[in-house]
């Protein structure tokens, strides 16, 4: 190898060098500790703003919580940045450590004399073979070896703190003192006033060690949230905030939605336990929307309520940001649930959701069944304790086997039963495209059945499965039948208002029917007694949407009037579903499903009415019979003669009933005409004793209510034939 080439391989290993040297210093490698050099002025505009807003917020007047009532801001710290900066200098002096306000904007590590004009300010010094080649530099090396560095002189985060502590008087965190040097500050439940977070904050404006901040547990009310937002506008290395149980309030919240946008760092906020309202929602929206670098934020054991979960739900639609959604204890009810799990099916970012300690019910598991078929980027979904029956269980497992991205599922305190944990693990056994990994049925029994569903699985598909205790016979429970007459999706006025047009009932009538004490104004009882009787399934609930509609005057009864002008608004608006729906050329699906099952109701009602008037008819006879044994022979039997055509007709007010009992029985001639049911016998017969008169029963005034019925069921006593003693 010759001269030549040599020199440029050292050329080469030489330039290889530098490069690396100039990399180091880019990157800050250079540094002994991780304590960077604090800046005096930052800190000190910190300060000044932390001060400035907490005067205004205390002009205000808003309502301060008991650590905030402390605060004497004139007094506890200067306003100005001089006198800020002196004090500092003053307390770091102590401390042996003197830095002036100019040389703390920057590290100093050489002389300003020799600084290079086109290389790092930051270099080590080097020995005199490890560097040869200079071409192109405008310093030469030589001059760079004899740089004479002055002594580096850092200030920690702990220092800083002391300084504060000086600051706002308040004696130093020993649990923060030992957790300075660490990569998270855990102060939980430490009993920190907002004085205490004020002195903590300031430490923390330049710090770049500390990447986690815990403070929740400690009421530091809006002030204390507030100064933790005016560190979080420098400080660009925590990445994980919990303020949870700090109670801001809604100036709190306001606060750190305008400050903690300008943030570059935050990706975890926890805000749970704060009593956040669906009043103060808005500020949660935007710090959501405004923090690009925001992917988790826990709101659980809150009161977003109906329409807190409404605005969220609207964000979780539009959001591309967040990956973890933390809900749980937020009272998300019904309509609420539905708003929430419909988003899902349009939001393709978020991984994690927890609903637990919530109230999906029915509704809910509909519209998460509908998303999850959508959805294939939520891989984490926890619906424990919400009120997910066998009804409810049957649609979520219909969207949850057919959802390609849910790795772990969580449905644990639900009342589905031994049985529902059999359907669900039947369920992801029979699925083509479920990735689950695991399941968890926590507080659900199980038995043997279960435990070899379970084996099965963990064979084919390796999932695990943690579930309950294990029972001898499980904790199955016979699973009602479906009601087809359930009217639970029925406006309750409507369904009274069609009662009466398919049964043929005037309103008067059966204003009068419900009126069983004839006040002429009605009760919620009297409804409850008179839908009860006619056999139509209303519950307490709807009742009381019922007396709500009814009742214009609000006095807790409904009178004829009240009832009319319900009635006539009713038909009109069934009137003109009924014509909107001819107009599209099809049948209102709505109105012929209540009618449908309105009709079943009445049949039922009739056949069950006829039943009970037969029943009646032959007891009464019987009790004549055995009450009156001198009027009959051994030999004789009891006939009653009714006409069974006229069972289903209305009866009439002078409707009577006859028995007639023979001595003997004679044949009839089959060409003689039976005798009508309903004419009138004489008192005395040609036949002489063969038959005994009756009295007349006058039932109850003629009413659509009391067809098919011959004994009335609220007075049967006043049905019961008498006999009149034969001279």
């Amino acid at each position: 190898m010759g001269k030549r080439q040599e020199k440029t391989l050292e050329t080469e290993k030489a330039r290889k060098r530098w490069d690396k040297l100039k990399r180091f210093v880019q990157t800050g490698a250079y540094l002994d500790d991780w304590s960077a050099p604090q800046s005096l002025m930052t800190v000190a505009n910190a300060i000044r703003r932390m001060n400035s807003r907490e005067k205004t917020m205390l002009s205000v007047g808003f309502e301060t919580s008991r650590s905030n009532k402390i605060l004497d801001t004139p007094r506890s710290c200067e306003s100005s940045e001089n006198k800020i900066i002196e004090h500092l200098q003053r307390e770091l002096t102590k401390r042996d450590i003197s830095l002036s306000s100019k040389s703390v904007s920057r590290p100093i590590l050489m002389s300003s004399k020799h600084r290079p004009l086109n290389t790092s300010d930051l270099l080590r010094e080097t020995t005199g073979t490890e560097f040869e080649y200079d071409e192109g530099e405008e310093v030469k090396l030589a001059d760079l070896k004899s740089v004479t560095r002055e002594k580096r002189r850092l200030v920690k985060t702990e220092d800083i703190y002391y300084a504060a502590c000086s600051l706002c008087r308040v004696s130093p965190v020993s649990n923060f003192l030992k957790q300075c040097s660490t990569f998270k500050a855990d102060l939980k439940n430490s009993f920190l006033s907002a004085r205490d977070v004020k002195a903590l904050s300031i430490s923390l404006v330049r710090d770049n060690r500390i990447c986690s901040l815990d403070v929740s547990g400690n009421e530091i009310g809006a002030i204390g949230v507030m100064y933790v937002a005016e560190m979080m506008v420098e400080n660009n290395t925590i990445v994980e905030l919990n303020l949870s149980g700090t109670i801001p309030g809604k100036e709190g919240l306001e606060a750190l939605a305008d400050l903690i946008k300008n943030n570059k760092t935050l990706r975890i906020l926890r805000l749970e336990d704060n009593k956040i309202e669906h009043t103060e929602m808005e500020h949660i929206i935007s710090i959501i929307e405004n923090v690009p670098t925001l992917e988790e934020i826990h709101l659980g054991h809150n009161s977003l309520g109906f329409e807190g979960g409404n605005m969220l739900a609207k964000l979780i639609a539009t959001n591309t940001t967040l990956k973890v959604l933390d809900l749980q204890w937020n009272q998300i009810r019904k309509d609420t649930a539905k708003s929430i799990c419909k988003a899902l099916a349009d939001n393709q970012t978020l991984w994690s959701l927890n609903l637990s300690w919530n109230g999906l019910g029915k509704e809910g598991c509909i519209e998460l069944a509908q998303s999850l078929k959508k959805n294939t980027k939520l891989a984490d979904l926890n619906v424990s304790s919400n009120r997910i029956d066998m009804t409810s269980l049957r649609f979520l497992l219909h969207g949850l086997v057919q959802n390609k991205g849910i790795r772990y599922f969580q449905m644990g305190r639900n009342p589905i039963t031994t049985e529902g944990a059999k359907a669900v693990i039947k369920a992801i056994q029979m699925s083509k495209h479920s990735r689950l990994e695991s399941i968890q049925l926590e507080d659900i029994s199980i038995d043997d059945q279960f435990l070899e569903l379970m084996k099965e699985l963990k064979e084919s598909k390796s999932i695990r499965v943690t579930h309950g205790e294990r029972i001898a016979g499980g904790n199955a429970v016979t699973e009602k039948d479906h009601d087809p007459h359930d009217l639970n999706r029925f406006d309750p006025v409507m369904v009274l208002v069609e009662y009466m047009r398919i049964d043929n009932l005037r309103l008067i009538d059966f204003f009068q029917y419900l009126d069983s004490s004839s006040r002429e104004k009605l009760s919620k009882g009297n409804f409850r007694d008179g839908v009860a009787t006619l056999g139509i399934p209303l519950t307490e609930h709807h009742l009381d949407i019922v007396m709500q509609k009814i009742d214009l005057k609000k006095d807790g009864y409904v009178d004829l009037e009240e009832f009319m002008t319900v009635h006539r608004e009713v038909s009109r608006q069934i009137t003109q579903r009924t014509t909107r729906a001819k107009s599209k050329k099809k049948e209102d699906e709505g109105l012929v499903g209540l009618r449908k099952i309105l009709r079943e109701i009445i049949e039922k009602r009739n056949k069950t009415n006829k039943e009970k008037a037969k029943i009646k008819l032959s007891l009464a006879a019987a009790t004549r019979m055995l009450t009156s044994p001198r009027r009959f022979s051994v030999a004789g039997t009891h006939r009653i003669e009714a006409d069974s055509s006229n069972a289903n007709t209305r009866p009439t007010s002078s409707a009577s009933i006859r028995v007639h009992t023979p001595i003997s029985e004679t044949p009839r001639d089959k060409s003689t005409p039976s005798r009508s049911t309903n004419a009138r016998r004489p008192t005395t017969s040609r036949r002489g004793s063969f038959y005994r008169p009756v009295l007349n029963v006058r039932k109850r005034p003629s009413s659509s209510l009391n067809k098919n019925v011959t004994f009335s069921e609220r007075n049967p006593s006043a049905n019961i034939t008498k006999e009149v003693p034969v001279a």
